[in-house]
């Protein structure tokens, strides 16, 4: 089983190596080509019965190209690694009639310090047992008096390679899973996640029973007034709004005005002091953990909020050198971005964080997260699935939907605590993943939600 593994790692890599001699000889100065293989099963879950199991293989290929300060990205699929290199020949763009780059700066050289991740075992063990998890988490929930189930298990195993002009040649393996779920029971639902590149049983189970308990929790909402409350969010809802803060910390989104922290200096206080984030690609445990980035630098730890204060951007080359600093080893082709996000949790229960709200409610989950104004970091998004409204530190009952509506410096100002336990998340509203606890802000805007 290793040796076929070692094997089709030295395939694609080969590979890689013979796309960019390629693209070199056709004259470009400076390249870096990818290639992503990739197989996947998922697993449904469809009005609480096991649904369609599907699995699919890919190969993703992507490539940078530059001559004379001009750059351009090509990404395309293919079916197998056989017909890359003849595809990647039809693909190469005419270079000459782009205009040179603001951003332009040469390939970084490779660094000694990358490790590279391999597939755990539980990930190999899940892959061959997607249909027995799902049969296992429909026995959970229905511990649970709920009337109905949906969800989703779905396993990824890989092979990335990179090769460079400047002499990178990378490659490593990869697996995790991403599972969520949503229970119902008569008016109410509750949704939750789990993932990472460790796969635990028990992390299924939770997920299920709090997904659940919501569920049963807020069969019965009543409508309440919107206004100013103080407002609990759970990871789920944390997740996704720090994947907005996480992506307004590219610097080239600072550079084009898609972020709060246009404007802002390093060093600044922007935030809470309770707030510490980082994006961590070198947690073992993280859906997003990878060794290199796209450029072939060595993944770090980059902390970009410490008790409030920024600390950095996240940067590729260009970005860096633009800003005068060097790369965080954050790279995409074209734009820096977070790989795994996870904020410090405090060291408060749920139970104890309840207890701190005097008027406030609890939001399980949103959707719709929008953005009216990106510096200004106006910004809107609707409670989905159980809503809670608390009462003199306690959960008095279940409401239905409001919306909030306020701005994302003053969220993140008004924190007030945090809860002491990280819950990893992913789903298509969190698609960045992020480690997150349950957090108190004080004094939330809501509004009424319409439909």
């Amino acid at each position: 089983m290793r040796e076929r593994k070692v094997k089709e790692k030295d395939i694609v890599l080969e590979t890689t190596e013979k796309v960019l001699e390629e693209i070199m000889e056709a004259g470009y100065s400076e390249s870096i080509v990818s290639i992503n293989k990739s197989k996947t099963v998922m697993a449904k879950i469809a009005n609480s019965q096991p649904s369609v199991v599907q699995d699919w293989d890919e190969v993703t290929v992507s490539m940078y190209l530059a001559k004379d300060k001009r750059i351009a990205v090509v990404n395309f699929e293919t079916s197998s690694i056989e017909e890359t290199v003849k595809l990647a020949k039809k693909m190469l763009s005419e270079i000459s009639i782009i205009e040179e780059s603001e951003y332009y700066a040469p390939i970084p050289k490779p660094k000694p310090a990358y490790v590279p991740f391999t597939v755990h075992r539980s990930i190999l063990k899940a892959f061959e047992e997607s249909e027995k998890i799902i049969d296992n988490a429909l026995s959970v929930a229905f511990t649970y008096d709920v009337d109905k189930v949906a969800g989703m298990l779905e396993i990824t195993m890989g092979i990335r390679s990179l090769a460079s002009s400047t002499g990178a040649s990378l490659v490593e393996e990869y697996g995790a899973y991403e599972y969520y779920i949503r229970v119902f029971k008569g008016e109410g639902s509750g949704q939750w996640s789990s993932s990472g590149r460790i796969f635990r049983e028990e992390n299924i189970a939770e997920a299920t029973r709090i997904a659940a308990e919501y569920a049963v929790e807020s069969s019965k909402p009543e409508s309440i007034e919107p206004g100013v409350y103080d407002v609990i969010l759970s990871p789920m809802v944390m997740g996704n709004l720090l994947n907005v803060i996480g992506r307004m910390a590219s610097a080239l989104n600072v550079d084009m005005g898609f972020s709060i922290f246009t404007g802002r200096k390093i060093g600044e206080k922007v935030f809470s002091e309770k707030i510490t984030l980082a994006d961590d690609p070198i947690n073992p445990e993280s859906y997003g953990a990878v060794s290199f980035d796209a450029e072939g630098l060595p993944t770090k730890r980059n902390v970009i909020i410490e008790n409030g204060t920024l600390k950095t951007l996240l940067h590729n080359s260009k970005t860096a050198a633009k800003h005068g600093v060097e790369s965080t080893s954050n790279a995409g082709l074209i734009s820096p971005h977070p790989w795994s996000l996870e904020l410090k949790p405090g060291t408060y229960t749920l139970e104890e964080l309840i207890s701190e709200v005097k008027n406030g409610i609890l939001v399980t989950n949103n959707w719709y997260t929008r953005l009216q104004n990106y510096i200004e970091g106006s910004f809107s998004t609707i409670t989905r699935d159980a809503l809670f409204l608390i009462k003199d530190g306690r959960i008095v009952k279940a409401a239905k939907k409001l919306r909030i509506a306020d701005k994302l410096p003053r969220i993140f100002k008004n924190v007030h605590e945090l809860g002491n336990k990280l819950y990893q998340i992913k789903w298509w509203e969190v698609n960045v993943p992020t480690f997150t606890p349950y957090v108190l802000i004080r004094n939330v805007h809501t509004t009424k939600h319409m439909l």
